[in-house]
């Protein structure tokens, strides 16, 4: 057996004239030699003789060589990765490793509701105590999370630098779709920042910047964002500071894509509050505008009233708690008779006296093409005139409702009904059926709710008759909470209630009763 020595150069990129030898031994095929000769005494041909006097072949390459340490781990050396070694990119574990590593490079405790839940379609990280750096250290992660449509970091003290960092993640991201940053101090800091990405941002659709001290000076940066974005539906800005309202006025003439816009609790009067209206007039998307708690008096009263003359889209407007007077709401009453889109006024807690009731309701009475629901006058008393137009309403409007502060003092008496579930009890026991048996008649899904309608239906088909009042009265207690359904508990609710209320007035009414009788004894016993 001999050994035959292959060298193979292999030049190496670092040198010029040098070269690299690999030295294979290998073992030759029994009966022949190094060096032996072709049968005739010839080589083989293209074989060739180095300097010692071997012959090799010169087409031979290093895949012809029999395996000899070929797969050696000390000799083999790559860039590729192995299969042992390679891994699937896992995006979960990406987010949560860079998390953890902001997390400690920061000096951040980590959140573990972050990382349970930063599948979840629902992030709510309210009241954690982010402060700006958490901000940061969830804000990385969530860039390229696909996950998290909504998004709620109410009251975590961001400060303008954490709104900052929560804008930056928006700007990438494009799945989340709500997002709170109420109570959270963002200042003209995180205005601006905020606004910038609105104007970017082309999947949001409901954000809450409530209670963040945005002033004036920041209101012409949202009536560029506004005016650039045409994606967002619901606009929260109540809570702020907010006072004169030109700019605002402008966003909301200039917006064509929001639905619902809140700007209560600010401090909007005078000409902020005309501001608002003004851009009222012009605006063709709007339907619920809440401006409660501000300061707009009868003046805004009156630009409210222009507004609805004009608006053709508005159904919900809240002016609760807003200085309005007796005047205001006959400017109110005005706008009411010639709207025929508004469903929902809530002019509760203003002074606006019985007279100005009176006058809204009248509004709704005249206007044929009316579409009000809903007219709230809460801790406002009410004059039996206006009891005996609220009849008159429901005979035209049966799905009227009012939310009131009650009949005051001798003119309840003046104008008592029957007690409405009395009247179905005392109808019910002349056919012998049951409560039960009532409720089912109608109920046609079996379980024992029904619509508003649906009950009405029923006590028609019975043949139970209520006026407009007690009708309002019935089922202004068995739908508290309005929503339009009624089911077999609120009924029997209903019934124990106003059976207690019954019993409580007789008692009463028994109490003073004999109270004046011992009067009148004792008075008597004195003149004998």
């Amino acid at each position: 057996m001999s050994v035959q020595m292959l060298v193979v150069h292999h030049p190496d990129p670092g040198q010029t004239d040098g070269a690299t030898e690999l030295t294979v031994e290998a073992e030759l095929e029994p009966g022949r030699a190094a060096g032996e000769e072709e049968e005739g005494g010839k080589a083989s041909p293209g074989a060739s003789e180095d300097g010692d006097g071997h012959r090799g072949s010169a087409e031979q390459t290093y895949s012809d060589v029999p395996e000899v340490q070929k797969d050696s781990d000390e000799e083999y050396d790559t860039d590729l990765e192995t299969g042992d070694e390679r891994r699937d990119y896992d995006p979960v574990c990406e987010m949560k490793r860079v998390y953890l590593e902001l997390c400690e490079r920061t000096g951040v405790v980590p959140a573990s509701y972050f990382l349970r839940h930063v599948t979840s379609e629902v992030l709510d990280m309210s009241y954690h105590g982010l402060g700006a750096t958490g901000a940061r250290c969830i804000a990385i992660p969530l860039h390229t999370n696909t996950y998290v449509t909504q998004l709620s970091l109410e009251d975590n003290w961001l400060c303008g630098e954490g709104g900052r960092h929560i804008a930056d993640m928006l700007k990438e991201n494009c799945y989340i779709s709500e997002l709170n940053l109420a109570n959270n101090k963002l200042g003209s800091v995180g205005a601006q920042a905020i606004c910038d990405m609105l104007q970017e941002n082309t999947t949001l659709k409901t954000i809450n910047l409530a209670g963040n001290e945005f002033r004036d000076k920041d209101g012409q940066l949202f009536v560029d964002a506004l005016q650039n974005n045409f994606q967002l539906k619901e606009v929260d800005l109540s809570g702020n500071l907010f006072s004169d309202g030109e700019h605002l006025g402008n966003a909301i003439a200039a917006n064509d894509s929001v639905v619902h816009l809140d700007l209560s609790w600010n401090q909007l009067r005078g000409r902020g509050a005309l501001a608002i209206c003004n851009g009222l007039k012009l605006n063709t998307t709007l339907k619920s505008l809440d401006v409660s708690w501000n300061g707009f008096a009868d003046e805004g009263a009156l630009g409210f009233a222009e507004a609805l003359k004009l608006n053709n889209v508005l159904t919900a407007l809240n002016i609760t708690n807003n200085r309005i007077t007796c005047q205001g709401a006959t400017f109110l009453a005005k706008g009411v008779a010639e709207n025929d889109t508004l469903k929902s006024l809530r002019v509760g807690k203003n002074p606006i006296t019985m007279k100005g009731a009176m006058q809204l309701l009248d509004a709704v009475r005249i206007n044929s093409r009316t579409a009000l629901e809903l007219l709230d006058l809460t801790d406002v008393l009410l004059s039996p005139e206006f009891m005996q137009l609220l009849g008159e309403v429901l005979d035209k409007h049966a799905d009227f409702r009012i939310k009131h502060g009650g009949v005051a003092g001798e003119i309840a008496q003046k104008i008592k009904r029957a007690n409405p579930m009395l009247v179905l009890r005392d109808a019910l026991r002349q056919t012998h059926s049951r409560l039960i048996d009532f409720f089912k008649s109608f109920d046609k899904e079996g379980d024992l709710t029904v619509t508003v309608e649906e009950f009405k239906a029923g006590l028609q088909r019975e043949a139970i008759h209520l006026d407009p009042i007690q009708m309002y009265d019935l089922f202004r207690a068995l739908d508290k909470d309005e929503d339009g359904m009624v089911n077999y508990g609120d009924l029997l609710r209903t019934e124990r209630e106003m059976l207690l209320e019954k019993w409580a007035g007789e008692h009463q009414d028994k109490l003073q009763k004999e109270k004046e009788s011992r009067i009148q004894d004792a008075v008597l016993k004195e003149l004998s």
